[in-house]
């Protein structure tokens, strides 16, 4: 497992450098009043994929702590951390493109959940081919009440308008230096070795704002 991986967030509290996006989500599951449709556009590296898992497990969670935080402990939880929630799909829109797969993903969104909300999280959304599009477009004006579709993208200029106006908009911006530092630091303090600080200023520099790369360095 990636060092990134091991040490994803599991809480909106725990994502640095994206402190506006966050508050309006954490309102969100502190009210359950929620969005049908989100896209999560930005810089690689900068928490897109993972504030959208966290904001599945708000969703379908059945201990929210009152804070607007996933528990992070129930059997839903658990089970979107694992990658193995029945009702949470998460897709690679480089590999998942086409018309068909689209449509299955349709034909599935309205069938019933067996938790409380049906997620799909599509990443690197701006892969997905014109006719894809045209069948999520469909499914994002027409949804069925429980599902709730979260695009991620790097490439926020190649998301068509029809699709970007039905949706939340959510800027991710590249992480401070000093962010992606605090996160080394505790990485660090948490496998307990003490790093040379030249080496973690290397490494910040060299990472340009994406925390993946500075966690995989």
């Amino acid at each position: 497992m990636s060092f990134y991986n091991k040490f994803r967030p599991h809480q909106f509290t725990d994502i640095l450098g994206q402190e506006q996006s966050i508050t309006i989500l954490k309102k969100q599951a502190l009210t359950g009043q929620y969005h049908h449709a989100y896209l999560f556009f930005g810089a690689s590296g900068t928490g897109k994929t993972t504030t959208a898992r966290i904001l599945a497990m708000c969703l379908n969670c059945s201990s929210l702590n009152g804070d607007g935080e996933p528990c992070s402990k129930c059997q839903s939880c658990e089970a979107v951390k694992e990658g193995r929630h029945w009702d949470v799909i998460e897709i690679d829109g480089a590999r998942f493109r086409g018309i068909d797969d689209v449509k299955e993903l349709a034909y599935r969104a309205y069938l019933s959940p067996l938790g409380n909300r049906k997620v799909y999280i599509i990443d690197e959304c701006h892969q997905l081919t014109e006719p894809a599009w045209n069948g999520m477009l469909k499914l994002l004006e027409e949804p069925p009440p429980h599902l709730v579709v979260i695009l991620c993208t790097t490439a926020f200029e190649k998301i068509p308008d029809t699709v970007s106006s039905r949706c939340q908009l959510y800027p991710f911006t590249k992480l401070s230096s000093e962010h992606i530092r605090q996160k080394l630091e505790q990485i660090a303090r948490d496998i307990g070795i003490s790093p040379d600080p030249r080496h973690i200023q290397f490494i910040v520099e060299s990472s340009h704002g994406n925390m993946r790369t500075a966690e995989n360095t």
